[in-house]
C-alpha cells in the first residue's frame, strides 16, 4: 500500500517530479560500514549532510537509507531513534514494516511460477480459484493473473481496505466480501490502486506452489538473497531483536497486525536486506551468479501496464509518463526510466527505487508518519544523475505537507462552527443502541451503558472502537483508536421514530468508511 496516512494526497501529488540539487562536496573516499550510525567522510558527505538537515527538519523518529551501485552498497546510514520511549539509537540492520514494498515481491514470486512453466500472465484466476468473485460478472470470468498487479480492477483506488485493515478477517474471507462492493469503473479501463487483488495474488501463488505465499516468499527469495533480518508476519516481527518502533505524529504506537493483507503490504524488512533485493532486480534477476527470475521476466514486470495521466506540473519538471507495471510504479526522469513504490502503515513510510541504466537503486525507511522518504528518492536521483537546476524537493514537499495539514485542521475548525448545539437527538439514546450489519464489511454493534453510547465495527473491534457523543441532532461524533485518522461522524437514520441504520462519515485518503451502509439487525 503506498498509502494509509493522511499525507497520501502529498504523495499522489508529488509523486513523479525532480528533487532539489545540493552540489556535492567530494572529498577522499572512506569505507562504509555496518555500525548502527556514522558521520560519511566520502563522497557522499554532502548527501549525508543534506538528509541529516531534512531528517531535522521533519522531525520524524527515525529513518535507515541504503544506496546501491553497480552490485555495491555504496552509502548506508542510521538517523534519530528505534524507540522514543527508550531513546534507542537507529541502526542500518533495524527492521521496519515495508507495507506496499510487499508487491514487488508477489510479482516476482508471480513471474517465478511463470519461468518454472506452472502460470501463465493471462491464466484466468477463477480457474485457479473457483471462490474468486467480484461484484462484476465480466471482470471475475476474466481476470487474469496479470490483471492482479496492475492495478486495473475497475475499483478506485484504497477501495476495499476496511476489509483488511485491523481486522481478523482471514485472506480467503476477504476474497469472498470484496464480491460485494460495486467497482467504479470498467474493468481493465483505468488505473485504481487496490490492495484486495494483491492479497488474491498471494493466494495464487499458494494455490500453485503448493506452499503458502509467507512461505514461498521465505524460501524463494529471504533465503537465495541472504536477507537474514527479514520477516513475512507481524508475530515474527514484533519478536524480533532489533525492530523499529512505529510512530505516529511522534509519538510510540502500539503494533497491528497486517497478517491478513499477505502479497500487498505484510512485510517486514531492513535497508540491508533491501539492498540485496534491489541488486537482484538492477542485475535482470540475478544474484551472485544465481538466476531467480529470467531477464525477459524482469523486462515483463517492469514494462508499462497500467498508464497514469502526466499532470501540467510533472510535465513541467521534465516527466513524460508515468504508470503501474506489476508490483512496480514506473515513470521517466533525466531520459531514464525508474521503477519505485512506496509503502505506509501506521508508524511505517517507505521507498524503494531503482534505475536499471543506472546500476542505480536506493531504499528508505522510517518509522514515523511524512513525506521525506518520497522527497529523498528524488534528491538521491538527482545527486547520481547530476540533474542540473533542481529544485530543494525536502523542503518543498515539507511545505506542501504542512499546507495540507493546515486545510483538514481550517476544515475541522468550520466543522464546529457550523454546528447547531441547540439541536438534540431525537430519540433516547437506548433507542440507538443495536446490532447493525453492513453486506461487505460485517457487524457493528451501538452499546448504551452509563448514559451513553459506544460504537465498535466488529471486524476491527481492537482498532475500531469509540464513544459516540451527541453532535447534532442523530449524529454523534467518534474518534477511532487509529492515530492516522480524524474525528468522524455516525448519522443515523431515523424513520418514524424507528432507527433504521447508520452511515460513517470520516473523511480520509486512505479509508473509504463512506461506502458502509449499517442497517439494524436486532
Amino acid at each position: 500500500m503506498i498509502k494509509k496516512i493522511s499525507i497520501a494526497l502529498v504523495f499522489s501529488f508529488l509523486s513523479v517530479v525532480s528533487v532539489a540539487q545540493v552540489a556535492r562536496e567530494r572529498v577522499e573516499d572512506a569505507p562504509i560500514d555496518r555500525n548502527p550510525s556514522q558521520v560519511v567522510k566520502g563522497e557522499y558527505a554532502e548527501l549525508d549532510a543534506y538528509i541529516r538537515e531534512a531528517f531535522k527538519n521533519y522531525g520524524i523518529a527515525g529513518m535507515t537509507v541504503a544506496i546501491v551501485k553497480d552490485q555495491q552498497i555504496v552509502f548506508q546510514n542510521a538517523y534519530g531513534l528505534k524507540n522514543k520511549e527508550t531513546n534507542t539509537p537507529m541502526d542500518v540492520n533495524a527492521v521496519f514494516g515495508i507495507a506496499s514494498l510487499s508487491k514487488a515481491f508477489t510479482a516476482a514470486a508471480i513471474g517465478m511460477l511463470v519461468d518454472e512453466g506452472k502460470l501463465k500472465w493471462d491464466d484466468k484466476v477463477v480457474d485457479i480459484l473457483p471462490s474468486f468473485k467480484l461484484y462484476d460478472d465480466y471482470a471475475t470470468q476474466n481476470f487474469t493473473v496479470e490483471d492482479l498487479l496492475a492495478h486495473r480492477s475497475g475499483y478506485n483506488t484504497f477501495d476495499g481496505d476496511l476489509l483488511w485493515y485491523g481486522t481478523d478477517y482471514s485472506r480467503a474471507e476477504i476474497m469472498s466480501r470484496i464480491s460485494k462492493l460495486p467497482n467504479k469503473t470498467s474493468f481493465r479501463k483505468e488505473y485504481g490502486y487496490n490492495n484486495i487483488m494483491f492479497i488474491v495474488a498471494g493466494e495464487v501463488v499458494a494455490k500453485v506452489s503448493g506452499m503458502s505465499w509467507d512461505k514461498f516468499i521465505e524460501t524463494r527469495f529471504f533465503g537465495p538473497l541472504q536477507m537474514t533480518t527479514s520477516k513475512t508476519s507481524t508475530n515474527q516481527f514484533t519478536k524480533a531483536d532489533n525492530l523499529a518502533i512505529p510512530h505516529v505524529k511522534g509519538t510510540a504506537s502500539l503494533f497491528l497486525n497486517y497478517d491478513n493483507s499477505g502479497g500487498a503490504a505484510a512485510l517486514n524488512s531492513s535497508v540491508m536486506d533491501l539492498s540485496n533485493w534491489l541488486k537482484m532486480w538492477i542485475n535482470n534477476g540475478i544474484f551472485n551468479g544465481d538466476t531467480l527470475l529470467k531477464s525477459k521476466t524482469v523486462r515483463h514486470i517492469l514494462s508499462l501496464q497500467t498508464p497514469q495521466s502526466v499532470s501540467s506540473f510533472e510535465e513541467s519538471n521534465g516527466i513524460h509518463f508515468k504508470g503501474y507495471g506489476l508490483g512496480w510504479f514506473l515513470f521517466d526522469y533525466q531520459g531514464k526510466k525508474v521503477a519505485h513504490h512506496g509503502g505506509g502503515l501506521p508508524g511505517f513510510i517507505s521507498k524503494i527505487g531503482f534505475v536499471p541504466e543506472e546500476n542505480l537503486g536506493f531504499v528508505i525507511l522510517t518509522n514515523d508518519e511524512s513525506s521525506l522518504p518520497a522527497a529523498l528518492m528524488y534528491k538521491i536521483l538527482d545527486e547520481f544523475l547530476e540533474t542540473k537546476d533542481a529544485k530543494d524537493w525536502a523542503d518543498l514537499y515539507l511545505g506542501f505537507s504542512k499546507r495540507y495539514e493546515e486545510r483538514l485542521e481550517k476544515e475541522r475548525l468550520e466543522k464546529i462552527e457550523a454546528r447547531n448545539k441547540k439541536l438534540k437527538p431525537s430519540l433516547n439514546l437506548e433507542q440507538y443502541a443495536g446490532t447493525y450489519e453492513d453486506k461487505m464489511y460485517g457487524k457493528a454493534i451501538v452499546t448504551f451503558e452509563k448514559k451513553s453510547l459506544k460504537l465498535t465495527l466488529v471486524p476491527a473491534k481492537q482498532l475500531f472502537n469509540s464513544e459516540m457523543l451527541p453532535w447534532e441532532g442523530d449524529v454523534f461524533q467518534i474518534k477511532f483508536k487509529d492515530g492516522f485518522l480524524p474525528e468522524g461522524y455516525v448519522k443515523f437514520d431515523v424513520k418514524e421514530g424507528m432507527v433504521k441504520g447508520f452511515t460513517i462519515d470520516l473523511p480520509n485518503p486512505d479509508f473509504h468508511f463512506y461506502h458502509l451502509n449499517f442497517l439494524k439487525v436486532k
